[in-house]
């Protein structure tokens, strides 16, 4: 959440919205079906992951983003997901961006909308 509200209280709104981008489920689906390697990474803590997660998402805590960095490759797509798609997914999403990552994304409507369709 750092993330997103240094960036409104700046007034880089409009560069925030630029620097990541949402994706939906369908979308995300339709890399699976053509095979285009990406990675999901649910930033949640590890009892919310344990509670309910997406089966093909990996748990990396937003509080180890910075640590894990060096696992990913700067041409690595990523898609943040948390439990709604709001601010923490879009924190991660703009954190990634601000380090080099250009394909980030957030998933719209998190764990709980990837389960309620």
């Amino acid at each position: 959440m750092f993330y997103l509200f240094a960036l409104i209280e700046n007034n880089f709104t409009t560069e925030y919205f630029i620097m990541k981008s949402l994706i939906t489920k369908m979308e995300v689906e339709e890399l699976q079906r053509e095979n285009i390697s990406f990675k999901l990474i649910d930033i949640r803590t590890a009892d919310e992951f344990n509670k309910l997660h997406i089966p093909i998402a990996e748990n990396i805590d937003a509080t180890d983003l910075e640590s894990k960095l060096s696992a990913f490759s700067k041409n690595d797509i990523i898609v943040c997901v948390c439990n709604k798609g709001h601010e923490r997914s879009q924190s991660a999403a703009a954190f990634f961006y601000n380090n080099g990552f250009e394909n980030t994304f957030y998933l719209q409507g998190g764990t709980l909308g990837w389960f309620a369709e």
